[in-house]
């Protein structure tokens, strides 16, 4: 009886897990973001609007799984990089694998509000949009891309001052070093944790800045 119950406690805590980090379908922000997108000219499409969903239902299901069996992490991080259509999952020739993945047609970055990093990720604030690389998927990091702190700091309110940064990032995207006319990006806006967290799609030739937000929004 003892051992039954030590079993049930554990399939109850997963069970936890992944209920937690299962998306709602789509926030009610998706229309007022896409709104506020069209009002500066970039737009979003059905195709990479449908991969946005699916790298966004992928992300938090590997997470979740993480989460319930910490010692699967290194197959779940293999599942994720099977998603070859993203950056992240190819390797990044960076200085201990940082960077952005070498391939893939599309980047993938997640909203922030510009809070501020942990001292021990080097403090400042992070971008705005920030682009999800190989290093955040990796066995080691996948369970933090989307752990439940991160992602309540970086709610999507889909507030006034939010929509404006937003704006801010995509309509000064650059390709080539040029500024990209008629961008065209996907998105995806679902609740995780009860938190509105919005992902972005966008063509990997396609550079976002990746400078730190000067002031965090709310």
């Amino acid at each position: 009886m003892k051992l039954f119950k030590k079993v049930l406690a554990v399939a109850l805590v997963g069970a936890m897990a992944v209920s937690m980090l299962t998306a709602c379908g789509d926030s009610s922000k998706t229309a007022d973001v896409k709104k506020a997108l069209k009002d500066v000219g970039v737009t979003t499409t059905k195709t990479m609007n449908k991969e946005t969903n699916r790298a966004a239902d992928k992300l938090q299901s590997a997470a979740a799984a993480v989460t319930a069996d910490p010692t699967k992490a290194e197959s779940i991080s293999n599942e994720v990089k099977q998603m070859t259509e993203y950056s992240f999952a190819h390797p990044a020739t960076g200085v201990g694998g940082a960077g952005k993945g070498n391939g893939g047609a599309y980047d993938l970055y997640i909203w922030t509000n510009g809070v501020k990093k942990a001292d021990a990720l080097g403090g400042g604030n992070y971008p705005y949009l920030y682009r999800v690389d190989p290093i955040h998927v990796s066995a080691t990091n996948l369970s933090r891309l989307l752990a439940k702190d991160f992602v309540k700091q970086g709610v999507f309110s889909g507030s006034d001052e939010s929509m404006k940064a937003l704006q801010s990032v995509l309509k000064t995207a650059k390709k080539d070093s040029q500024t990209v006319e008629n961008l065209k990006v996907g998105i995806s806006c679902q609740k995780v944790y009860g938190y509105d967290v919005l992902l972005v799609t966008v063509p990997s030739d396609i550079e976002l800045a990746q400078t730190p937000a000067t002031t965090p929004v709310k």
